[in-house]
């Protein structure tokens, strides 16, 4: 009998030390769910903020992109048959000229004529490009030089007679009508320009829609001349390439003053105008 109650008190001993630690178990039990719980709303929270950052890029990306864009893009609205009829074009868009479109026959020779008005500088000449034995006459360049000068610096430079030519058959097509010169020599930073290189005009004719007259100036490129229109300052840019270049037409929609926005466009179809 004692042995029993010996033995039944050790296997209740044994099990009170099994059970005894099991509330310590509990509370450290209790105490990592917490601790776990954290942990992982730490992560989701982490990995939220992660999201959070990655679409907010997303969305700085997307309105830089469209602001380049509008950058790049104007409304130009127009009235047809009592209509206002908008659409978006681009700013700039040129385009090489391949030897296919260019003019095939020489050009005849003008009669030299030449009556220009510099808006700029509020001075008009008319002069004879040739002498009486047809040769070009260096007094009446020296006149055009003067007329065609920077007008932000007043330099001079010796402008390409071919430019003063065209000029002359322009003005002969045209009904020897007045023509108006916006721009001609620049002496400015940007050494790729043809108007640094005296060797472009920007022109215009009152009463002769600037559609036809750019039309006529392309009708006269047998080959390394750029010719340009500008809708919204109303002129026409003709030049001459530089030696090794070929023609280049464009349209630029941009205002007076108003940079061309930035594009990456190849050297080789670079207008230089």
């Amino acid at each position: 009998m004692t042995r029993r109650i010996h033995s039944w008190l050790t296997i209740a001993f044994i099990g009170l030390a099994l059970i005894l630690p099991l509330p310590g178990m509990l509370e450290a039990k209790a105490e990592a769910r917490p601790s776990a719980s954290s942990s992982g709303k730490e992560a989701k929270a982490s990995q939220g903020a992660k999201t959070r950052s990655a679409r907010s890029s997303k969305r700085r990306t997307r309105r830089a992109r469209k602001r380049a864009q509008r950058a790049r893009k104007m409304k130009v609205c127009k009235r047809r048959n009592g209509k206002r009829r908008c659409r978006w074009v681009a700013k700039f868009d040129g385009h090489g000229v391949s030897q296919t479109k260019l003019r095939e026959e020489p050009l005849d020779k003008p009669s030299g004529e030449v009556w220009v008005y510099a808006v700029n500088f509020r001075e008009e000449i008319k002069v004879a490009l040739y002498d009486d034995e047809g040769e070009l006459d260096p007094e009446a360049l020296a006149q055009l030089d003067h007329l065609f000068r920077c007008r932000r610096t007043g330099e001079e430079r010796a402008v390409d007679p071919r430019l003063y030519e065209i000029l002359s058959t322009i003005y002969d097509h045209f009904g020897q009508q007045r023509i108006e010169l916006v721009s001609g020599f620049r002496d400015q930073e940007n050494q790729g320009s043809r108007h640094f290189h005296a060797s472009a005009m920007d022109i215009k004719i009152p009463g002769v829609p600037m559609r036809k007259l750019y039309e006529y100036a392309t009708s006269l490129d047998a080959g390394g001349m750029g010719i340009g229109k500008y809708p919204r300052s109303g002129f026409v840019h003709v030049d001459w390439r530089a030696p090794g270049e070929k023609s280049y037409r464009w349209t630029d929609h941009s205002g007076p003053g108003e940079k061309k926005p930035k594009r990456r466009r190849s050297r080789r179809n670079r207008p230089n105008s």
